[in-house]
Parts: C-alpha cells; structure tokens; sequence
C-alpha cells in the first residue's frame, strides 16, 4: 500500500445554488477526521446576491472542515471560469480539484486523491454518471479535437498549480460564454503535460452529477453563448503567440472579497 499523502484544495463556484451548497458541507463535515487534516474546500460565489445566505451557510461548517469562502461583489454574468482563476490564484496547495457544485464526491475519491501516487507531468480527469429527474444518464464527453479521448466530464479535473498557469489560466475573454473549458484544454502545454482518467486501487472512480429541473431553468438564465471550434482554434493560437496576452489573463479584473 502506498505511504504517500497528498494534501488538496477542491474548488467549487456557486451561484444560488443553496441546496447544493449545504448538501456538498455536509459532505465534507462527514469526512474521517484522518482525511479532514488533507484537504481544503473553497467556495466562490459568482456575484449571486442571496443577503448574506452563502455566507452563513459556509460560516455554520468552518469547524468543521477546512474551508474557505469569497464573494464576487458585482454580477458580470457567467463568470464561473474567472473564479476559477481567483481559487486557483488564492490556494496554497499544489494540488488543486475543480468540481461544479452539482457533482458529488465520494469517500473513495477523497481516499484516492489523498493516497494516490500523483504525477506532476499530469491532469487527471474522471468519469461522471448523471442524474436527471432522479434517470441516472453516463455522462458521454469526446473532445472533436481529442484533447480527452475517453468518457469523462469536460470541466471536473484535478490539476497542479504549474500546469495550470501552462495555460495562463481560464480566459477572461470569453466571459459570458459556457463551455470555455475546451478552450482551456487548448490552451495547456500538451507537451509537457498529459491527461489521465483517475483511478485508485485498479478501480476507476466516478463522480455524481445531480441536475433537478430547478438546476436547468437557473442555467438559462444566465446568458451565455459557445464560440464555434474554429473560432476558439483561432484564439487561441493567436493569443497563445502572445505571451504578454496568455499571462494576462492571471490578472483578476472583477471585484471580490474573502468572506469565510
């Protein structure tokens, strides 16, 4: 069995999503008390005004877990991967796991990720069942380009800080638009870098995706548009050359604040 011991930040945005909120803290507050010690949650609010709510919601578990919570204090619309961008730029950890609120983990997972032997020269991806209206769905993702080749959710991946910032992080640019997780992937150093669909003990693990009828109506009102593939090639090719304009997009341009 391996000695080794990975500590992690598990970064989730929300944007009033309240159920999943209290349901993802009572997950965490449930963790062995020998695992609790490993991680870090941190929460970013994508500038959902709910009068102090989230707040309140976190501040009723920090003694519970490890967690963090920031607020971004003005509604820019769909700006999800910019908080992306504020979690990882804040997270003292090495390891860093990017999860929507909508998906759960497991206890096997949070073992894994802790145990598990990590490769630096890696991103790990994981495969994701889904559960519309209580029909469980397998979640079935194939990148065009073959960025990932295998099933796995397109946005859920356990990243290092190094390669990350390979990217220059989520592209603010594109704030406003959904999907910008591919042009993320495009933008990464594959040479240097390679994916891998996780697995612990021979066994592949699998994140739930819970997304009610409420979860689908609270998505369209956000408006948001997809760029076609060229057009993201183009991009990102373009701003990719432009290594004043990649790193750029480290900058944080819209206003939050740490609240838990």
């Amino acid at each position: 069995m391996s000695m080794n011991v990975n500590k992690f930040n598990i970064i989730f945005t929300y944007y009033g999503q309240i159920d999943h909120l209290v349901n993802q803290c009572k997950f965490f507050s449930r963790q062995p008390s020998k695992f609790k010690t490993n991680f870090n949650v941190t929460f970013i609010n994508d500038g959902y005004y709910d009068s102090g709510l989230f707040e309140d919601v976190i501040k009723s578990f920090e003694d519970q877990f490890n967690v963090e919570g920031y607020r971004v204090t003005e509604d820019i619309g769909f700006n999800s991967h910019g908080c992306r961008n504020l979690g990882m730029l804040r997270s003292n950890y090495h390891w860093n796991l990017m999860v929507d609120i909508d998906c759960y983990l497991t206890d096997t997972i949070i073992e894994g990720i802790i145990n598990k032997e990590l490769d630096n020269n890696k991103f790990y991806v994981f495969k994701v069942d889904v559960e519309i209206d209580k029909e469980k769905k397998k979640y079935d993702y194939y990148d065009p380009k073959e960025i990932l080749k295998t099933i796995a959710h397109p946005n859920i991946f356990l990243i290092n800080k190094p390669c990350f910032w390979t990217s220059g992080g989520y592209d603010i640019e594109f704030t406003g638009m959904r999907h910008g997780d591919k042009e993320f992937f495009f933008a990464l150093d594959r040479d240097k870098y390679d994916y891998e669909l996780f697995e612990y003990n021979d066994q592949t693990l699998v994140i739930y995706l819970q997304s009610p009828l409420r979860q689908k109506s609270y998505l369209n009102t956000q408006s948001s548009k997809t760029p076609g593939l060229q057009t993201t090639i183009d991009y990102v090719t373009e701003r990719n050359d432009n290594i004043e304009r990649k790193l750029k997009k480290r900058i944080i341009s819209f206003p939050w604040q740490q609240v838990v």
